[in-house]
Order: structure tokens, then sequence, then C-alpha cells
């Protein structure tokens, strides 16, 4: 199908990012994570080996609502090993950090590949 085709990185692990690696798994989509901030991606590892998971709790007027578990298959503070199998790259990430991220993943970005922002209304706003 489609979304076992679409390979998602996440970029950073913020409540967003947190939310979006418990849902896009879920949902069957294949799923990285690029966390590049101090130790994050160290971090968001050590859990997931302990837990096996991660789970993002969604209101009950939300589909899907309650609890929702999914794990990425890839945690990495490397853009080289995340970023060129990615489809599509999500960005949750403020504003400020948008163009610092952006120059770490351009040695890493392809033809093709689509990048979204979060929040992002009008697309990029720095």
């Amino acid at each position: 199908s489609l979304v076992q085709r679409t390979k998602v990185v996440i970029v950073g692990g913020g409540n967003a990012g947190h939310a979006l690696a418990a849902l896009l798994p879920h949902k069957g989509f294949p799923t990285s994570m690029y966390c590049p901030y101090e130790d994050e991606a160290e971090r968001m590892r050590a859990g997931l080996a302990e837990q096996g998971h991660i789970i993002a709790r969604f209101a009950a007027h939300n589909d899907p609502a309650g609890d929702v578990t999914g794990r990425p298959l890839r945690v990495s503070k490397d853009p080289a090993e995340v970023i060129p199998e990615a489809d599509v790259v999500i960005m949750p990430l403020p504003s400020f950090a948008y163009r610092p991220v952006l120059e770490d993943l351009r040695a890493h970005l392809r033809p093709g590949q689509r990048i979204c922002v979060t929040p992002g209304q009008a697309g990029f706003d720095w």
C-alpha cells in the first residue's frame, strides 16, 4: 500500500515528535527519527529499549482516540543515517530551529522528498 511504501522521518523529539513517533508507525508508516539536539537520540533509544514503544494519548474526539503505541524503526543523531531514505521529512519544531536544521539536512536531501513543518500555516516563517 501507499502507506507502507511512504517512509517518514520525524525531526526532533519534542511533544509533537513523540506523538508522531507513536501515531505514524501505528498507522503503518515506516518511521524513523532524526534527533540532533544534545542527548535526545540517546534518551529516545534508551526509552525504546526499556519500554519497547512510544505511547501517545489522544483525546476522545480524535481518530484514533485514547492510547496509541508505535515504534520508530530507527532513531539517529546523524542525518546521513535516516534522511536519504525518507519520502517525507516532518519537522515539528519551533521556527527558530528551521534554518539550522535545514542546513544540517541539506547534504542529505534528494529531489522529490517532501518537507513538512508544524506549526506552519503559511510554510516556513523564519
